[in-house]
């Protein structure tokens, strides 16, 4: 972000494992399937959402929460599919010092596995730093804990990449000889 003045996109796929052509499909079906419900208090549970973001997003596509399903058009189901799948944010420099700190709260530790720093709930994703509900005093304390948690999480993503690298080669290796 330096080099690009204190800029970037940041783009988040809120639904990993669901494919796109698959969300759209899950979002029309749920709108045929709940028509006299309200959206707000009706949306597809396999996406795995809360309440709060899913109005989020109804807010951020210009719907309003009490409108039902059958009155929501096609092109608000594909746009909402699209932000659930490639949700860009524009990352425009950073907060004064004061703004920086976070009081408490964070993904808990009983939710990760502390030797990885990987998530027990969704495999490959790994957390470090304020990220984690990690309360102590502000300084050395949290500044050890980012650098050691980003430490583990990153040998561990690397041991991870470096795993998956080798069995594409084996893999090539097997197709060549056959």
């Amino acid at each position: 972000m330096y080099i690009s003045f204190n800029t970037a996109k940041l783009v988040v796929d809120f639904i990993p494992d669901i494919h796109i052509e698959d969300v759209k499909r899950i979002l029309f079906q749920h709108k045929d399937q709940h028509a006299k419900n309200k959206v707000n208090n009706a949306f597809p549970k396999e996406f795995g959402l809360v309440k709060r973001f899913w109005g989020f997003l109804l807010e951020q596509e210009s719907l309003d929460g009490d409108m039902h399903w059958a009155t929501v058009p096609k092109s608000h189901l594909n746009a909402m599919a699209l932000r659930l799948k490639q949700w860009m944010f524009e990352v425009v420099g950073k907060g004064q010092f004061k703004d920086e700190f976070v009081t408490a709260g964070g993904v808990p530790l009983s939710e990760i596995s502390l030797s990885t720093m990987e998530s027990k709930k969704q495999p490959n994703l790994f957390f470090a730093g304020e990220v984690l509900n990690v309360d102590g005093v502000t300084g050395g304390f949290n500044f050890q804990n980012a650098w050691t948690g980003g430490y583990i999480a990153g040998t561990s993503i690397g041991t991870l990449a470096s795993k998956s690298i080798l069995k594409e080669e084996q893999a090539c290796l097997q197709l060549q000889g056959s």
